[in-house]
Formats: C-alpha cells, sequence, structure tokens
C-alpha cells in the first residue's frame, strides 16, 4: 500500500511538474493572463467544403462563432452561465442547443487549456506514461474534470506544447473517440496558441480548421456572447 500511495503521488507530482513547464512555455502566466479575449478568423474544410468563419472568446469561457456557407451564415454562442444557443440566418430563428450538443459546446469553451487550469474547475491531472505521435515523443496526461469526464493531452517532449486531445463523446452509433490534433504553432500577443486544428473520429478525418487571423484582446460589444431576443412580430 505504501509503494502504491509513493506510485501515485509520483505520478501526480510528475504531472504538476510538466504542467509548469507548459505555461512557460507557452509564454508564461503573466502573458497568459494579459490575454483576456480572441478574435479569430479562418476556414474550415469538412466534407469537400470550405467554410469561413469568425470566432470570439473570452474568459473564462465565453465564445460566439459565427459560420457562413453559400450565404448562409449560422451564429453559436455561449455565455457562461445560461444554455448555448444558436441561430441560422435562413430562419432567423433563435433556439437553445439541444441536451448533448449543449454539453459539448460548453465543455469546449475554456479560454485556458486543462493544464493551466489544473487544480480549479475541478480538473485534475496525472502522467500517464509517454509514447509517439507520428514519429514525435510526447507526455501522455490523463485529465479528470467533474469527477467523471476524462480526456487525454499529449505534450510534445521539445516544445511542451499541447499536440493533441483525445476524448471520448457520444455518438450515434455508441461512443466515439473524437482526436484533436494541434498544429503551426506561432505566438499572439506573446502566447504560443496553433493555428491548424484537425479532428479526427475513431481516426477518419471529420475537418481541418486553418486560423488565418487572431486577434488578441479586441473591443468586446455587450451582449455579444449573450442569446439574441427576437421581438415578435405583431
Amino acid at each position: 500500500m505504501l509503494v502504491l500511495s509513493w506510485g501515485a503521488s509520483a505520478r501526480a507530482d510528475f504531472a504538476d511538474d510538466l504542467a509548469r513547464i507548459h505555461l512557460e512555455s507557452i509564454g508564461g502566466k503573466q502573458r497568459l493572463l494579459a490575454l483576456k479575449s480572441l478574435r479569430a478568423s479562418g476556414v474550415t474544410k469538412i466534407e469537400g467544403e470550405s467554410l469561413s468563419f469568425v470566432s470570439w472568446a473570452a474568459r473564462p469561457n465565453l465564445v460566439r462563432t459565427e459560420t457562413t456557407s453559400k450565404g448562409r451564415v449560422v451564429t453559436q454562442g455561449y455565455d457562461g452561465v445560461n444554455p448555448p444557443w444558436m441561430v441560422d440566418s435562413k430562419t432567423n430563428h433563435v433556439r437553445e442547443m439541444g441536451a448533448v450538443a449543449a454539453r459539448v459546446f460548453s465543455a469546449d469553451a475554456d479560454f485556458d487549456d486543462p493544464l493551466v487550469l489544473r487544480g480549479k474547475r475541478m480538473i485534475a491531472v496525472d502522467y500517464a506514461g509517454e509514447t509517439e505521435i507520428d514519429g514525435v515523443a510526447v507526455f501522455k496526461l490523463l485529465v479528470t474534470q467533474n469527477l467523471t469526464e476524462s480526456s487525454f493531452l499529449y505534450l510534445d517532449h521539445s516544445t511542451y506544447f499541447i499536440i493533441r486531445r483525445d476524448v471520448v463523446k457520444p455518438g450515434a452509433k455508441g461512443p466515439v473517440t473524437i482526436e484533436t490534433h494541434y498544429a503551426d504553432f506561432s505566438p499572439v500577443n506573446g502566447v504560443m496558441l496553433p493555428h491548424r486544428i484537425i479532428e479526427k473520429a475513431d481516426g477518419v478525418l471529420r475537418y481541418e480548421t486553418v486560423l488565418e487571423t487572431i486577434e488578441a484582446n479586441p473591443a468586446i460589444m455587450p451582449g455579444l456572447f449573450s442569446k439574441p431576443v427576437v421581438t415578435a412580430k405583431p
């Protein structure tokens, strides 16, 4: 029992060390705290179609994304308190997301990554060994949130950047392992952020997103993340 306890403690301590090194590698605590919001624009390629988008994010977990395809704009948002919402310009109908979509959307809305948030908001991080991804040596970390939700993060051995995240999500035919790959890191206001994101489901490509511009601390209009109020017609 003493050996097992020592092993668990050693893994937790090493995970904390990796998280601290990761924070310094992406820019350090002061630069990260100075980054309070972001505005990004780019293109997502999915099923042979290219969708342009503009997205805003702000601390701690506020998000708004406007995706355009063939003149049609779908807007999704979350104010960190109320249920996530969406509106389609084709119908101009505002509605709350379904339960599953809302849970996924709000869970992915955190401004900071799990290693920065460790010890907060019921997020725990444990060392889970080492492996390779496409020939790159990585540290593997188990992230547990709210005592039940878990995912794996992979840190590049040389940069300590998060280059992949694996999480199991519900699918139409059962649980699906979602791999999110992060690449093309470059500084935004002194903080290293990925500019290319690839998502796979059980190893099959779902989409690729290229962030063409990322603006630090843009002006945020009041109510930007709130569910729009639609005035009923007479």
